[in-house]
């Protein structure tokens, strides 16, 4: 089949979305589809650009795939080079909405010049945005999609005033875009096809949208051949890693106040690893908790890097309450790493009973009770680290990009077979 990605994020070299968007096209590719993909950024150095372009030149893209550079004009620039002043981080929207616009007209150029059989809205999976593929007049595929949670109202006090001012602005702004008319709804009724994060999410498009949608997370695993049982000798701390952006909604802090609370006979070492603008808040939060070596700050790291230091840990804790499904997390799985995170957002689908421990997100209070009996029950139930070690290994398996594209595959010639 002949198929059109919108794939906003786009990039062989990078993770997150642009991962997204670069492996289910590819992966598309080489089951033998022809696969074009418009893509764009609006950072000024045009990162996915000069990614896709250095790829090409040294590797030579994959046969059956072309990848199209929509450049944004000088409007849409501007706009988004304001949402990065303080309090206006809502004006990514408008920006990246204004890009939907000229990502449509150079489909519809495309697709009367040489038609498409189908056409599929992947990145961004923000719900919020659904583009405007679905105006072409063939079968329309969305998703997966994410965004309908709300941040827990509880957690919102223990953020810095930007964090409150974001998050209190996105609830209220979630509720409405979920309730009232919008091009989302308009989007979804025409689709042939939603796929939904979570069931948050898929509520969303079943119960007050009123069209069906099916749950998968959108990013898949990778096996490494660095996989291996985690198991830890009496002797040894138990060693913990912590990896991403530290800002608000990762809520470090819960994950520093439960290790704070363990008792004195357990050993604990507790590796974080990325940077970001609550680094110092954290960092002093560990020094008035009297953390000392417990806690290793690695900041930023090269992925190679982060890679040793997952490598010679013994679980990942993910204290996020808000984010799609973060690839470090399937990452984790695939060395053989099991995860302690919430139970919300993409990595309470993927991670299940057998691969790690969930904590109900509920209030800071009951997510720091639940890191730390999580954390003493790996150091005190005998055979119970190498037991989620196997499981995580085994659900990763069962996660791969190869099963995603299969997924999306055959939705497609299920469409594709059905009559007019």
């Amino acid at each position: 089949m002949r198929i059109l990605l919108s794939c906003y994020y786009f990039s062989p070299y990078r993770g997150g979305e642009a991962a997204v968007g670069w492996k289910y096209a590819t992966g598309l590719a080489k089951l033998g589809h022809d696969v074009t993909v418009l893509y764009g950024d609006l950072s000024g150095q045009l990162p996915m650009k000069a990614d896709v372009e250095k790829y090409a030149e040294e590797t030579g893209m994959p046969e059956n795939l072309t990848a199209i550079h929509v450049a944004p004009d000088s409007t849409t620039q501007r706009i988004h080079d304001l949402h990065a002043k303080p309090g206006l981080f809502f004006l990514y929207y408008p920006a990246y909405r204004l890009w939907q616009k000229s990502n449509f007209q150079r489909a519809k150029q495309l697709h009367r010049e040489n038609p498409f059989d189908l056409a599929h809205h992947l990145t961004i999976i923000g719900f919020r945005e659904p583009g405007y593929l679905w105006k072409l007049g063939i079968p329309f595929f969305w998703g997966p999609i994410n965004g309908a949670a709300s941040m827990p109202w509880g957690f919102i006090p223990g953020f810095g005033w930007k964090g409150r001012y974001q998050h209190v602005v996105r609830n209220v702004l979630n509720w409405m875009q979920i309730r009232l008319p919008s091009r989302s709804r308009k989007a979804a009724a025409q689709a042939s096809k939603i796929w939904a994060v979570t069931e948050e999410d898929r509520r969303m498009v079943e119960d007050v949208w009123g069209y069906k949608a099916e749950t998968t997370i959108e990013t898949g695993a990778t096996p490494s051949d660095r996989a291996e049982i985690r198991k830890r000798d009496d002797d040894q701390p138990l060693r913990l890693i912590w990896c991403g952006i530290l800002e608000a909604r990762k809520s470090l802090h819960l994950v520093l106040q439960a290790v704070a609370q363990l008792p004195p006979e357990m050993k604990v070492e507790l590796h974080v690893i990325g940077n970001g603008a609550e680094r110092g808040n954290w960092q002093a939060l560990g020094e008035k908790l009297e953390l000392g070596e417990r806690v290793t700050w690695h900041g930023r790291v090269t992925h190679a890097e982060a890679q040793d230091l997952m490598s010679s840990g013994h679980a990942l804790v993910h204290s996020s309450v808000k984010e799609g499904t973060p690839h470090v997390v399937l990452e984790a799985m695939s060395l053989g790493m099991p995860v302690i995170c919430h139970d919300a957002c993409g990595m309470g689908v993927a991670v299940d009973e057998t691969s790690g421990i969930k904590i109900p997100t509920r209030n800071p209070e009951t997510s720091i009770l639940g890191f730390r009996e999580a954390l003493k029950r790996l150091w005190t139930e005998a055979g119970l680290l190498t037991k989620l070690s196997e499981g995580a290994l085994q659900r990763a398996l069962n996660l791969t990009w190869e099963s995603k594209v299969r997924l999306v595959d055959k939705a497609y010639r299920q469409i594709s077979t059905q009559e007019p």
